[in-house]
């Protein structure tokens, strides 16, 4: 991994057998767009927009332009970054019309290192409007509320909405794919990164904010300052309140100190995931991760993951690969 490495996913959850081969397309470009990023010089949070950005402009996936739609036909998205090597995160939650939430994420990641005026902290988390407005001043492309809605999500908007009257049970019915996004790289230099957007459940109630952009729970990244530990970076999908309840990009990173990280990995998804006493009502409990273990000392590194759902997309290549897999 001496010139950098990055994975992706394009969610945890219930993909169509038929779309099974645009999936894998859709994370080999994310993946190609990141390595080449990062032979540029970019760093692991560029590489991590990059790659981001790539699958928020896939009608596939449930982030950015084609997310699913909340309960009034609007798209309302998630996104966050984590910096390894700084400790900072930003993200952005609920918000509309950000063309890529994925970089207003980045730009508030950032910006943590910035001083301001009177003592004033800058934000890490912004949403609804504020984020918005915010994003707009920052020269990110704003967009009209009908530009982000892809033809398949507002199919899918009225095929929920139909159900919905059909059933009066909703544990009955599958609204949609779980497709929140996310990637994972180290750089050059053993910096490590994480990254995740979505646009939520299908249906959900306007401003309501998931685990994309929910501190520990969606995205997680650390470095060891002396080497002696290993660096991690992790990302999570899946339902987000159950993400949120179990912070388990946190717990998986966590995991992964264990010396056997395969290991540890199993064992967060089992007794931190499954057996957690936060999801004790929960009858169907679905996650997923994507982690990347690094020993800066070797230049050694693991990609793990694990779900609890039916399926999951994931890709990876190296700067030193022909092909992203």
């Amino acid at each position: 991994m001496n010139g950098g490495f990055i994975a992706v996913h394009c969610g945890a959850g219930y993909h169509s057998e038929s779309l099974k081969r645009e999936y894998k397309k859709t994370c080999y470009q994310a993946c190609r767009k990141a390595a080449d990023a990062l032979r540029q010089g970019g760093n692991a949070v560029e590489a991590v927009e990059k790659a981001i950005v790539e699958l928020e402009n896939s009608p596939l996936t449930n982030a950015g332009y084609g997310s699913n739609l909340s309960w009034n036909g609007t798209v309302e998205c998630d996104a966050s970054i984590m910096n390894g090597q700084t400790l900072h995160f930003g993200a952005c939650g609920a918000v509309s019309n950000v063309w890529n939430p994925i970089s207003l994420a980045k730009h508030l990641c950032m910006k943590q290192c910035d001083n301001l005026s009177l003592g004033r902290v800058p934000p890490c988390i912004l949403t609804g409007k504020g984020a918005r407005t915010w994003a707009e001043r920052m020269g990110l492309e704003i967009v009209d509320d009908i530009k982000m809605i892809s033809s398949r999500a507002f199919r899918n908007f009225k095929h929920c909405k139909r159900k919905l009257k059909r059933y009066s049970i909703q544990n009955d019915v599958k609204f949609s794919p779980l497709d929140t996004v996310g990637a994972i790289c180290v750089d050059s230099n053993g910096v490590v990164a994480s990254g995740a957007s979505s646009g939520g459940v299908s249906l959900k109630h306007e401003g309501r904010v998931g685990q994309a952009a929910s501190f520990g729970s969606g995205v997680w990244a650390v470095m060891s300052r002396d080497g002696t530990k290993p660096s991690i970076a992790a990302c999570t999908s899946g339902c987000g309140e159950h993400l949120i309840r179990t912070q388990l990009a946190k717990c998986t990173a966590e995991s992964l100190l264990d010396p056997t990280p395969t290991l540890g990995l199993d064992k967060c998804l089992k007794e931190n995931f499954l057996q957690s006493p936060f999801l004790w009502d929960v009858p169907e409990r679905l996650g997923g991760t994507l982690a990347l273990r690094f020993d800066s000392q070797t230049g050694d590194g693991e990609l793990l993951w694990g779900h609890t759902t039916k399926t999951m997309c994931i890709g990876y290549m190296s700067t030193e690969s022909e092909r992203p897999k």
